[in-house]
């Protein structure tokens, strides 16, 4: 069996944290109105990080351009502020791991031009391998079509405005397929040359029982999210 079947349909090993319940951390001053506390369905904030003070002003991006063999492109993204932040419902795993990061000055534009790129080009490349692989193998690409969400393709790539902010996201329609992250999901912020990077997960003690449940969460995450932004 192939590393990529064995991703496609093996069970996550998660880590089997304890039910999270504390009260929101502290939003440090530079992220206020950047990181909401909670969202109505019941999601809250659990743990915040604040990068590292001596960290470089920027983080490595990479990606693949083309073919699966092309070597990686790599590019720097400018970091001026940056925190981690992680969202768990009560009584389950977490949900989300978000990363929030305010631009260098006058570096913005092109900070978020080469996120769009890398993700967009993550997600061609993630899926022409995933489609190759269901046309080699009919059985695998039956059971995948048996638990994708009804009336959507197993992988799906947006660019939308939401609550007037840009979202540009990929998420998986069958829960495992790909890996831990089922969603990732990019909020732009420009008034504040702010950068989200959302990546939502999957759990062994979720929130979710199945991909209906868990695309009716994501929609309330951006919701939520993008209303707490465009304040």
């Amino acid at each position: 069996m192939t590393l990529f079947s064995r991703r496609l349909f093996a069970i996550l090993a998660l880590c089997l944290l304890p039910a999270l319940a504390h009260p929101a951390p502290a939003v440090p001053a530079p992220f206020e109105g950047l990181v909401p506390a909670a969202f109505d369905d019941g999601l809250e904030l659990v743990e915040l990080k604040v990068r590292d003070v001596d960290a470089p002003p920027w983080r490595t991006i990479e990606w693949r351009p083309g073919d699966a063999g092309a070597a990686p492109r790599r590019e720097q993204v400018s970091v001026r502020d940056g925190l981690r932040a992680m969202y768990a419902y009560p009584d389950s795993q977490y949900f989300a791991n978000v990363k929030v990061e305010t631009s260098m000055p006058g570096h913005y534009e092109k900070d978020r031009a080469l996120v769009i790129e890398a993700i967009e080009q993550g997600y061609k490349a993630v899926r022409a391998r995933l489609d190759a692989y269901l046309a080699a193998h009919p059985e695998a690409a039956a059971k995948v079509a048996a638990h994708t969400a009804p009336g959507r393709e197993p992988m799906a790539f947006e660019r939308l405005q939401v609550n007037g902010i840009e979202v540009v996201s990929y998420t998986d329609n069958v829960l495992g397929l790909t890996g831990g992250t089922v969603s990732q999901i990019q909020f732009f912020v420009p008034g504040r040359a702010t950068i989200v990077t959302a990546y939502l997960l999957n759990q062994k003690q979720a929130k979710f029982k199945d991909i209906e449940d868990f695309l009716r969460l994501r929609s309330a995450f951006i919701q939520g999210y993008t209303a707490q932004l465009a304040r």
